[in-house]
């Protein structure tokens, strides 16, 4: 394998835990929360394993080559290079001081995290694209086949120090434990939705003790819940469920049944509150306690629902689902989010559950 080759096969693991890393960015601005133990899982990959054992092959041994083979160093793409690894050091450093000073008095603005981490990530994507496509094909028409195998032997020897430690097989782990476990995304959306569940009873008791009743409210809460419907159940119905179902979990008793059961009930139970709100709207007091009454209800359910999707259903996933089985729910599951953000559907209700949730 050439070096570059090597190189490349780390970027891969590299991109896998950026994109973990974006999805807890998305999740620090969905809920306005930030979980320490997640940051530090990611500092800690990309300190130890980006900068102490990818970079030092890049710049000890493939840039030192390069540059023997007149690519200058102080300008051009081998000078970019170096001062993005100095940038990314630099950009790591802050993270680690804005979590430092979190655990001092777990106060924070967390749109300052969200800023480091945003600007961490966009440069690792544009950098290792940039290594990929540009600096790698370079390399390989300037070095002589006599400089292709000593950087090998100098990759080699690197290698089995870091495999002497077990440095490469634990943060391969690593990686896919952050990238690869669907219910973590799941459970990140029922964190918006316990935000939405609490918003809507809080605003269902203030109209219960002579608040005025507010339609649009209610219809701003369905158009959430359908959406919730549609994006989550169907990553659970159609993807995990349906994996469960093929590793042998009953679909007809049992947790697995419960969940997909309470998947229908709640479907019916929001057409239902849809279609009590035409009358609630005119003013009819017994039509809006009872419309109340229905989304009270449904949300009981599904706050049940989801506590035991996280409590009992979740923790069973990984000892039930293959680590094939986890990579590929987890490939899914990036390819419908990357579609609702293209399409702004993401955007749209979450931003919709925040609005919910202050209200």
């Amino acid at each position: 394998m050439r070096p570059t080759e090597t190189l490349a096969k780390e970027h891969e693991l590299v991109i896998l835990v950026t994109k973990a890393a974006e999805e807890e960015v998305r999740y620090i601005r969905d809920t306005g929360e930030f979980r320490p133990e997640v940051v530090d899982e990611l500092v800690d990959f990309f300190e130890y394993f980006t900068e102490g054992c990818h970079d030092p092959k890049e710049e000890h041994l493939l840039f030192a080559r390069l540059r023997l083979r007149g690519l200058p160093a102080e300008t051009g793409i081998l000078a970019e290079f170096y001062r993005e690894h100095q940038e990314f050091h630099s950009r790591l450093r802050d993270i680690e001081h804005w979590v430092r000073a979190w655990r001092k008095t777990e106060t924070g603005d967390v749109n300052e995290l969200v800023t480091h981490l945003d600007g961490y990530l966009q440069l690792m994507r544009s950098h290792v694209a940039r290594e990929d496509e540009l600096l790698f094909p370079m390399a390989n028409e300037l070095l002589t086949d006599e400089d292709q195998e000593e950087l090998e032997l100098g990759f080699d020897s690197i290698e089995c120090e870091e495999v002497a430690v077990g440095v490469r097989e634990r943060y391969r782990d690593l990686a896919h434990l952050l990238a690869g476990r669907p219910t973590e995304t799941l459970q990140k959306e029922h964190k918006i939705c316990y935000l939405v569940i609490a918003a809507a009873r809080r605003r269902s008791t203030a109209v219960r003790g002579g608040d005025e009743f507010h339609p649009e409210n209610v219809a701003q809460l369905i158009d959430f819940l359908r959406y919730f419907d549609e994006c989550h159940d169907h990553k659970e119905d159609n993807r995990l469920f349906a994996k469960l179902a093929e590793r042998g979990m009953s679909t007809s008793t049992g947790i697995l049944a419960e969940m997909m059961q309470d998947h229908g009930d709640l479907v019916t139970r929001l057409v239902a509150i849809g279609d009590g709100l035409p009358r609630a709207r005119s003013g009819d007091r017994q039509a809006i306690i009872h419309l109340l009454g229905q989304i009270d209800a449904y949300l009981k359910l599904l706050e049940d629902h989801m506590h035991k999707e996280d409590d009992v259903l979740f923790p069973m996933v990984e000892h039930v689902l293959t680590y094939h089985d986890l990579e590929e729910l987890a490939r899914e599951y990036e390819s419908d989010e990357s579609q609702e953000i293209i399409e702004g559907v993401h955007e749209k209700y979450f931003d919709l559950a925040h609005k919910l949730a202050v209200t």
